[in-house]
């Protein structure tokens, strides 16, 4: 009896010192039911920047830095045909000088970049994530609030924390 209460504290104590706040799941569990649902959320917080030109999507994953981004797969970017936007995968993106805009490389247009920046379980049904855009010089991102509720993940907070 002693050894069974011992070893259920130890594997209480254990879940406790869940390490998830610290290690990022990989990227590609970013590409799940709510990692659609962030970058979709994301879409619909798009300001319209350039009227009446053409626009590119890219989606990308994980952090942006100077070896440069991760993109989504072409899998998980099909998620979003239903939207009718033009999806291009960030690994063909051209930087177009002088001003070292980030573009379709078929328009030569700027591209917007959708940035699943950060994913994380909060429990069963919950999610945290960080998400943002970029558009030429333009930017903001937000962190989001996520949940299944009767099969469907949904976002249901948004808060703008950064932007141009």
């Amino acid at each position: 009896m002693t050894r069974r209460l011992l070893l259920l504290s130890l594997c209480l104590g254990l879940a406790a010192c869940d390490s998830s706040d610290t290690a990022p799941l990989p990227l590609n569990l970013y590409e799940c039911d709510a990692g659609e649902a962030a970058v979709r959320h994301l879409i619909t917080l798009l300001p319209d920047l350039n009227p009446g030109v053409a626009k590119s999507y890219s989606i990308v994953l994980g952090e942006i830095n100077r070896d440069g981004m991760t993109p989504a797969t072409d899998d998980f970017t099909k998620r979003f045909a239903d939207l009718k936007l033009k999806f291009v995968n960030a690994q063909n993106l051209k930087d177009i000088e002088p001003d070292h805009t980030i573009a379709d490389p078929d328009t030569r247009l700027a591209a917007f970049i959708l940035q699943l920046r950060k994913l994380q379980p909060t429990s069963a049904n919950t999610w945290d994530a960080e998400a943002g855009w970029s558009y030429k010089k333009e930017y903001a991102r937000y962190k989001l609030q996520l949940e299944v509720k009767d099969g469907k993940t949904r976002v249901v907070k948004a808060e703008k924390t950064e932007s141009s």
